[in-house]
């Protein structure tokens, strides 16, 4: 017990509760003090309960103006027409797995943003299934594209999957995308349902992520960022106003940095001799359960330009490259004869030296003419990405033309003789451009001492 500090009143504080005796000619005095702190609490109250109103009107209204312009194109999907123009801003991830709940396909490719930018779902050659749709995520790996590939499958499984697979995704300090999380897929990692509505709302209508995505869409002056059937649209850029070279040149150097490389390892291992690859793992896993529900699965290797070779065989990981090749087919091989009664999956890769892939890289004296087939080291045009699926589906086109040497099956039986003959086109490709390769060479070779040997022992 507290005294009231008063000399006319006696009175007390108990830390329950306050009570008053008044004495005398004070109780008016006293009853005056009682009504001033009445008061004070009241507007406390006020305050406080008049502050949650505002907030909640605030957060009310963000919401619904997040609900109506609907940034990520969950709450009113457009109409699925391949072509069609839509908007998907920030928390692709997110939009891409609320569009698979809406869509359901039946038929979907998977991968990073080679395929993302360059294979479209649309292409006649796949089979009677519909929808299609492209689920691949620029920096997917192969967790990402594990936990996706789960996703589509609890919703409607799959008949016809297209896959792409990068070296890059093999490395095993690659890291989740920071947009990737759990709660976006409707099953757990062990196929339990789950359901994080509420998280989701959060994040697609309070946060502020959702209040930039919107401002954005709103304020955007082109018709979309993707087509409806997900894939990134890439827009035609005047040949004249960018330099082709420098974005060749540039492109590689920050490819080995910021992809092949990723920080903070700043490291690239297919293992480190002390535990499995778990890139391995996953693709086994979405490959068996494609055979178990009878899936139809192509794998193809993209093609990224002859620069990325050389960058390998100037970080000394060209033979880690020819590794992975036996190894991707050795798995699928394995998953093949591990249910013989199923179709084989074929494997085919469009990398290496080909007449596509060394699509020449302009001169300096013409360094802004255009290039044939890519808009970058690694990012080929929508117009191969149609290629590569008419070789993959053996899809005849009378106004495209598939060049011989591009895009070759490869298996246990061929791999030694392909890897040699790629050998001996690696030389004479160096022979006939050496200026650009000492250049490109030495722009790398700038990257690897700041990087600095690493061991993956």
């Amino acid at each position: 017990m507290v005294p009231l500090v008063s000399e006319h009143m006696v009175g007390c504080f108990d830390y329950n509760f306050i009570y008053y005796e008044f004495v005398g000619a004070c109780s008016k005095r006293a009853i005056y003090l009682f009504s001033i702190l009445i008061v004070t609490v009241n507007d406390n109250i006020k305050f406080i309960i008049i502050f949650f109103l505002s907030l909640g009107q605030a957060m009310l209204l963000i919401g619904v103006f997040n609900w109506w312009v609907d940034p990520y194109d969950i709450y009113h999907p457009s109409e699925y027409k391949p072509n069609n123009r839509v908007w998907m801003s920030k928390q692709l991830r997110l939009a891409k797995a609320y569009r698979v709940r809406n869509l359901r396909p039946e038929g979907i490719v998977m991968g990073s943003s080679r395929s993302q930018l360059g294979i479209d779902p649309d292409h006649p050659g796949w089979d009677n299934v519909h929808p299609r749709y492209n689920l691949a995520l620029p920096g997917a790996n192969l967790y990402e594209t594990y936990r996706y590939f789960q996703h589509s499958l609890a919703l409607n499984p799959p008949k016809q999957l297209l896959i792409g697979i990068d070296f890059i995704d093999f490395n095993i300090f690659s890291k989740l995308s920071d947009d990737f999380n759990e709660s976006y897929m409707v099953v757990s990692r062990e196929g339990k349902f789950q359901d994080h509505y509420l998280t989701n709302l959060m994040v697609t209508l309070l946060s502020s992520s959702a209040i930039k995505s919107s401002q954005k869409k709103m304020f955007y002056r082109g018709e979309g960022t993707h087509f409806s059937n997900g894939t990134e649209f890439s827009e035609e850029v005047d040949s004249q106003s960018i330099d082709m070279r420098s974005i060749m040149m540039w492109s590689a150097t920050k490819f080995v940095s910021r992809l092949l490389m990723p920080p903070p390892a700043h490291r690239f291992c297919l293992d480190d001799e002390t535990r499995a690859n778990s890139s391995f793992q996953y693709l086994r896993q979405i490959l068996e359960t494609a055979k178990e529900s009878e899936a139809d699965v192509r794998l193809f290797i993209p093609p990224m330009h002859v620069y990325f070779l050389e960058i390998l065989k100037t970080l000394e990981i060209m033979e880690d490259y020819e590794k992975w090749q036996n190894q991707l087919i050795d798995l699928i091989e394995n998953v093949d004869k591990k249910y013989p009664n199923n179709q084989n999956f074929p494997l085919w890769d469009f990398s290496g030296y080909n007449t596509v892939t060394m699509d020449e890289v302009p001169p300096v004296e013409a360094s802004n003419r255009s290039m044939d087939w890519y808009l970058d080291v690694g990012h080929f045009k929508k117009k191969l990405g149609d290629r590569i699926q008419d070789r993959i589906f053996n899809y005849k086109d009378a106004g495209r033309v598939v060049p011989e040497d591009f895009g070759m099956q490869i298996n246990s039986k061929n791999i030694n003789f392909y890897q040699r003959a790629q050998r001996s086109k690696r030389m004479r490709y160096m022979l006939a451009h050496q200026g650009e390769i000492k250049e490109l060479d030495s722009r790398v070779k700038t990257v690897k001492n700041k990087i600095g040997k690493f061991d993956c022992g």
